[in-house]
């Protein structure tokens, strides 16, 4: 049993102990033993980059287990902010999906253990939902601090001598956050070793895969022009609200001006964009977008959001056959537009036979 926890929950304090306690050295990897933890190690990595998730193995519990650090490993001696940033999301999502259907006891275990929340049981019903538990404001202050949801602001919650409402889904969801944030802080470090030839092969791996999607995601072979008649339908959904004036959610904003700033659209006219059809200060909002842009603070250009992630957040609406097929908004895009292209009927082709002169 705690290995199969270990395998699932491979953050925790006590998967930690159970690896430290195996007292593995780097050259020990290089056992043929070995080499399914190292393949799986590549794979949760390649995942990440490509799904922007991680999938579930759970029938080679070791294995699993193992392939955790190894996988935080690869990510460090890469060095790469942006794969930092998607291999602890993508990990994250994956202890999300879990966590939902987990036995409530090791959900709040978890929460209480591993980040010491004051988390207790809960079971009131109010306007016909479950709330499983009740959590110390002050705890959901700080693990919530990120969401910019109306639903997750603290005058919109359920609050009883302290503690807020919650279900078990949205307890999932402020963990996922946490494991995001701790993820994120190992694999941030960068770190320089020579890494022996089966690891360096599997890095090799993942560092090919990451240049190719690299380059997807930043946008360099999306259409030369913007075309708005390719936009999927969550973008399609968050520009018509800024149109007609609704309140938008910072994931909407985000949503929508980091896919605008992609697929070509000038800051200028982004900006104009949200300043002629809202009351937003015009000097923040060009800040906004351009630090989203990457052309201040931490110079780092933003793409947008997978469709886990806006599933996640109430985004993805009126999806159709083309959804079906991608994880990203992007690769949508990037569909529609061929799609519109093969439907456009050939330009006539100026003549080139002379004309007769009179």
């Amino acid at each position: 049993m705690l290995e199969r926890e270990a395998a699932k929950y491979p953050f925790l304090t006590e998967a930690a102990k159970l690896v430290d306690a195996l007292n593995l050295q780097l050259d020990d990897l290089t056992d043929p033993t070995y080499e399914k933890v190292l393949d799986r190690a590549a794979e949760r990595v390649v995942q990440a980059i490509e799904d922007g998730a991680v999938d579930d193995r759970l029938d080679d519990y070791m294995t699993e287990l193992l392939s955790f650090p190894v996988a935080v490993m690869f990510v460090s001696v890469k060095g790469e902010p942006f794969l930092s940033r998607r291999y602890a999301l993508a990990e994250a999502v994956r202890v999300y999906f879990l966590l939902q259907d987990e036995e409530r006891e090791k959900l709040a275990q978890i929460a209480r253990e591993d980040f010491g929340w004051d988390l207790k049981d809960s079971g009131e019903k109010y306007d016909g939902v479950l709330h499983d538990f009740r959590l110390h404001f002050y705890d959901y202050l700080r693990s919530s601090s990120s969401f910019h949801e109306d639903k997750w602001k603290l005058v919109n919650r359920i609050v009883k001598n302290g503690y807020v409402l919650l279900t078990q889904r949205e307890v999932a969801r402020l963990i996922q956050g946490e494991v995001e944030t701790l993820i994120k802080e190992r694999v941030s470090k960068p770190v320089k070793i020579n890494l022996p030839e089966p690891l360096q092969r599997r890095l090799d791996r993942v560092s090919k895969v990451f240049e190719e999607n690299r380059k997807r995601l930043g946008g360099e072979d999306l259409p030369s022009e913007v075309i708005n008649e390719a936009f999927p339908p969550c973008i399609s959904y968050c520009m018509e609200g800024l149109l007609a004036g609704r309140r938008a959610s910072h994931m909407e904003r985000f949503a929508l001006t980091s896919f605008l700033v992609t697929v070509g659209m000038p800051l200028d006219s982004l900006v104009d964009l949200y300043t002629s059809v809202t009351d937003f200060d015009p000097a923040m909002t060009q800040y906004q977008v351009e630090h989203i842009a990457g052309v201040r603070g931490n110079r780092t250009k933003y793409t947008p959001p997978l469709c886990d992630t806006l599933r996640t957040h109430g985004i993805c609406r009126n999806k159709d056959d083309i959804c079906e097929r991608v994880k990203h908004p992007l690769s949508y895009y990037r569909i529609k537009a061929r799609r519109l292209a093969y439907q456009k009927p050939p330009q006539p082709q100026p003549s080139n036979t002379p004309t007769q002169s009179q």
